[in-house]
């Protein structure tokens, strides 16, 4: 209800025949979910997507000299901040997330305060860029294969089922790279492949939901899919963090945004933005 209270209100504030959804609806919501949810003041709100920003600007496939000091610069002071809120709401917590992590923290578990920090900046860096992509790619997906917004959405079990088959259709994070661990050999499809300790090996994640071998109609669009599966959240240790949170804020935004404009409509055609690891639009003008 947190979240969808924000996405109207957050629509209310819209005007004009034409409206970019990314950044006046899309980016706003999970930021000021993030905030309250971290019981932040959104004052601090655009810092946060500033830090954000830059720490991402990681994922390309050459980062500039300028982009890793601007990203280790960010990440320095994100949590620096973070160490100051931690501070402030150590006496006297709240009915927030932060604080939550604060007493797992105090309470001799397995959080250290650096362990808590990256928690909070995975969240936001989670919870915000990929939200925004997926919300883009979904509106597309939508409109332009002309599904009906009402059915989709008629139910919570509906857009539930919905938003699942949006993640696996048009992924916002098509590649992933981890490192292996130790020496380890797999079989691949008949051929055995030979991972050496430190190997950086991508995750075509993309490419898996689109896989013919688990999913019928591979490349159809079907919200009532029984071989629902998919692995945009990643699987394992590595298992996305932010799912829940990214679940939540997608179902809310993408329902909402169909009850309250229910005839909303592409001004042109979304393109794709060149990003090396998040998969989006450069934009998204709608009517």
């Amino acid at each position: 209800p947190a979240v969808r209270a924000v996405c109207k209100a957050q629509l209310a504030t819209l005007s004009g025949t034409n409206v970019e959804l990314l950044h006046s609806y899309a980016m706003q919501v999970p930021l000021i979910t993030i905030c309250n949810l971290l019981g932040v003041s959104f004052e601090y709100g655009q810092q946060l997507l500033d830090w954000s920003h830059a720490i991402v600007r990681m994922y390309v496939l050459n980062p500039t000299h300028e982009e890793q000091i601007a990203a280790n610069r960010a990440a320095l002071e994100f949590s620096a901040f973070l160490k100051k809120e931690i501070d402030r709401k150590r006496p006297a917590p709240g009915d927030d997330l932060l604080s939550a992590l604060i007493a797992v923290e105090s309470e001799g578990e397995h959080l250290t305060v650096d362990e808590l920090i990256s928690t909070v900046v995975v969240l936001l860096n989670a919870g915000h860029e990929a939200t925004v992509h997926q919300f883009g790619n979904a509106v597309r997906t939508i409109i332009v294969g002309g599904h009906k917004p009402r059915d989709l959405f008629a139910t919570s079990e509906a857009t539930h089922a919905a938003v699942e088959e949006l993640l696996r259709f048009d992924a916002p994070l098509h590649m992933f790279t981890r490192y292996a661990l130790d020496n380890v050999t797999l079989d691949i499809e008949g051929q055995s492949v030979q991972l050496k300790k430190g190997d950086e090996i991508a995750l075509l994640l993309g490419a898996a939901n689109r896989d013919p071998r688990i999913f019928s109609n591979a490349n159809q669009f079907d919200p009532n899919r029984s071989d629902q599966k998919n692995v945009t959240f990643g699987a394992g240790i590595h298992f996305c963090i932010g799912a829940p949170l990214a679940r939540i804020e997608l179902q809310e935004m993408l329902s909402t945004l169909f009850e309250v404009w229910p005839d909303v409509a592409l001004s042109d055609t979304p393109k794709y933005a060149d990003i090396y690891h998040f998969h989006g639009l450069e934009a998204l003008n709608v009517r």
